[in-house]
């Protein structure tokens, strides 16, 4: 205890405590640009984290582990992870089939909607309609009437998808 401590309680001041900052796993991981809607997280007395479920690629699996492992009050990573198999590509047919370029649609802010599907995350949803999956928390503001939680969407949800340069 120090000399301003010792004053401070002889003298009937307050210590003003510590400011509580806890970021979950979940953002971490977004911050660095890995979607982590596929993932779940158990938490050991022992300050070890055990993160499991699918994953894209052996790239994010690292990126998951040099996050977390790195991460103040972690001191162990168990991964169970698993890396999802690509997804199958379609046989097509064998008759050319002309395809006519889609125009792109002239829509204002707030007109475009998506409906969630199962499996779906905000992550993926930027990511498919803007090409960028940081993009989420866009598209979370955009819904915030309908949306809790950026972690939390339900399959059947019609979210609007705002315009980025708005």
């Amino acid at each position: 205890m120090g000399i301003k401590d010792s004053l401070k309680k002889v003298f009937g001041g307050k210590s003003e405590p510590e400011a509580d900052v806890t970021v979950s796993p979940s953002q971490m991981l977004r911050d660095v640009g890995v979607d982590p809607g596929g993932l779940n997280y158990g938490f050991g007395s022992d300050g070890s984290i055990t993160v499991s479920g699918q994953i894209a690629d052996d790239s994010d699996r690292q990126k998951i582990l040099d996050t977390l492992s790195g991460a103040a009050g972690i001191n162990r990573v168990e991964d169970q992870m698993t890396v999802s198999p690509p997804e199958p590509i379609e046989e097509t047919s064998q008759e050319p089939v002309a395809i006519e370029p889609e125009e792109p649609e002239a829509v204002s802010a707030g007109d475009r909607t998506y409906t969630v599907q199962s499996g779906d995350t905000l992550w993926k949803i930027a990511e498919e309609m803007y090409g960028n999956g940081s993009n989420y928390m866009k598209i979370f503001e955009a819904n915030s009437e309908l949306l809790e939680n950026p972690d939390h969407i339900l399959p059947g949800q019609e979210l609007l998808i705002p315009d980025l340069n708005n």
